[in-house]
């Protein structure tokens, strides 16, 4: 009897299910870093990890395999640096990564690192009789084929005291050279002096007459030399690969111009300055010299021939406004502060949602498809005052010091909105109501290929309307598990696409992306919504 319960026993205990596994409590990133042109391993690369807000580092070894022990589960941006090589994220294209997933279930013992091989352009910058030229600014712009423009590639650098300068770390593509410079000899005078009662002059320029021979300035040169920038040299860099790029400096006479009509008012002061934008992005400023003349009229000196803007700015107790006054210039000109057309009185009020006083004073910025801009600071009860403004298209923002606050409605007598612009059709005065919204929304995800998370993936989402694409418009790549987050988006309609290898792609053209609006995911985001999607890859269209 006592056998036969004991094999009951062990029958029983036999029968039994094993034990579920218990899932680790910490995890590993292991991969290889290899070249992303040869595909042969890097040897002794740094390896770092994020680990809350603490950087881990390693060094892979003779085979480029590295490791992460002891890691919770979630999230880690994963970079890597070597000698020879551009220091970069984990699948990075341009300010977007691949964050490496952890957790019970995901793959993350077999990343692929691939490390581009830095390409280098360096030169040497002289002055007409070649010597060499110190403390140049020197600006580095790669082509960027989503928006059509040049784009900022590195932080600028000056030239040494042998006038040569040197741009490391790049990755390979098409970059421009620009630079700006000053005569050290050059002074900028005036040629109608202030009574010493009457006035000053600004940037350091006191009270000095023009001089034919010091008042010259160099104009802003593009690689190999030349000053428009359409004219400007490609450099197209491989993996890889040194470029020099030498550039001469010529001087030039500088320009002097009169400016009519400013509006004035002993209480509050005129302050003006210049600038040049290069490649549709940079806006150089250029130390000029100005001087009242009579009222309302002013002299300005310093400035070089071609396409210049004028930021004409006043402030007292109620508050700093200004405005922008574009022009071709030569030497001689007269621009009309006023303009040649009509202009209207704009003024207004801002309105915060909670219809409260404003705690900090916000500014308001109108921007024209002329680039001529408008800026207002507001008053505690969000009211402004621009002044006269020129007939056209302005859009309107509003920095109120606070990322979850938006424009939502204008409203206006005098004029026309349409969104967030607003169009100044005739001479008079314009009222503008600006309502502001509160609350962004924010959509997640994960990226799908033929059923499976892919990661790597360009995640686009654009206003369905159309309009305000690069403002509206939200960017990320997926992570290895396939996730994604668009953050900060405006409440409204848009298209969520995922299109694969997209990174190249000129999705600000809406021609280049019709079609994969066409098959975009429909989303309405309401304030402070988080909305949860799986999205499906599209193939890029050759």
């Amino acid at each position: 009897m006592k056998r036969l319960i004991l094999i009951l026993a062990v029958l029983l205990v036999t029968d039994q299910p094993p034990a579920a596994q218990q899932p680790p409590s910490t995890y590993r990133i292991a991969g290889v870093v290899v070249d992303a042109v040869t595909g042969a391993p890097v040897p002794h690369a740094g390896v770092s990890v994020w680990v809350k807000n603490e950087e881990r580092k390693t060094i892979a070894n003779e085979d480029g395999r590295f490791r992460f022990e002891e890691l919770e589960a979630g999230k880690y941006a994963l970079y890597v640096a070597a000698q020879g090589y551009i220091r970069e994220g984990y699948n990075q294209h341009g300010a977007y990564s691949t964050a490496v997933a952890v957790g019970s279930g995901l793959d993350s013992g077999h990343v692929l690192f691939r490390l581009h091989q830095q390409a280098v352009i360096h030169g040497r910058v002289m002055d007409e009789r070649g010597d060499a030229v110190r403390h140049v600014q020197v600006f580095l712009f790669a082509a960027n084929t989503t928006t059509g423009h040049a784009g900022f590639a590195a932080a600028p650098t000056q030239t040494d005291d042998l006038g040569e300068y040197r741009f490391a770390h790049l990755l390979p593509g098409k970059y421009y050279v620009a630079l700006q410079a000053h005569p050290w000899y050059a002074q900028s005078g005036l040629r109608h002096l202030p009574e010493p009662q009457q006035g000053n002059v600004f940037l350091g320029h006191s009270n000095v007459k023009a001089d034919s021979l010091l008042d010259s300035i160099y104009p802003i040169t593009f690689y190999p030399g030349v000053t428009n920038e359409r004219s400007a040299a490609e450099l197209n860099l491989t993996a890889g690969e040194t470029e020099e790029a030498n550039v001469q400096l010529q001087a030039i006479p500088a320009v002097h111009l009169r400016l009519t009509n400013v509006p004035s008012d002993e209480k509050d002061p005129i302050n003006i300055s210049a600038n040049q934008k290069v490649f549709g992005t940079l806006q150089l400023a250029w130390p000029a010299a100005y001087s009242q003349i009579a009222p309302g009229e002013y002299e300005i000196a310093g400035l070089p021939p071609g396409e210049v803007a004028l930021i004409v700015s006043r402030g007292g107790n109620q508050g700093r406004s200004s405005q922008t006054i574009k022009a071709d210039v030569t030497e001689g000109d007269t621009l009309n502060a006023a303009g040649t057309g009509a202009t209207a009185n704009v003024s207004g009020r801002v309105i915060v949602p909670d219809g409260a006083t404003l705690a900090e004073r916000g500014q308001l910025t109108l921007v024209s498809d002329e680039d001529q801009n408008a800026i207002a600071e507001l008053l505690n009860d969000g009211t402004f005052s621009l002044g006269p403004l020129r007939v056209g298209t302005y859009k309107v923002s509003v920095n109120l010091h606070s990322n979850e606050q938006y424009v939502r409605k204008i409203s206006a007598s005098g004029a026309k909105t349409f969104g967030r612009q607003v169009t100044i059709e005739r001479a008079g005065e314009v009222q503008l109501n600006i309502m502001m919204g509160k609350g962004l929304g924010q959509v997640g995800g994960v990226v799908q290929l033929e059923g499976k998370p892919a990661a790597g993936v360009m995640v686009l989402m654009v206003p369905e309307s159309g309009e305000n694409l690069e403002e509206d418009s939200r960017i990320d790549q997926s992570d290895s598990d396939g996730t994604f987050t668009l953050g900060n988006t405006l409440p409204g309609k848009y298209l969520l696409m995922a299109i694969e290898d997209g990174w190249e792609l000129e999705w600000t053209n809406s021609s280049v992306l019709k079609p994969y609006r066409e098959k975009g995911q429909m989303l309405r985001i309401a304030p402070e919504e988080t909305k949860k999607v799986t999205v499906q890859v599209q193939r890029t269209i050759k």
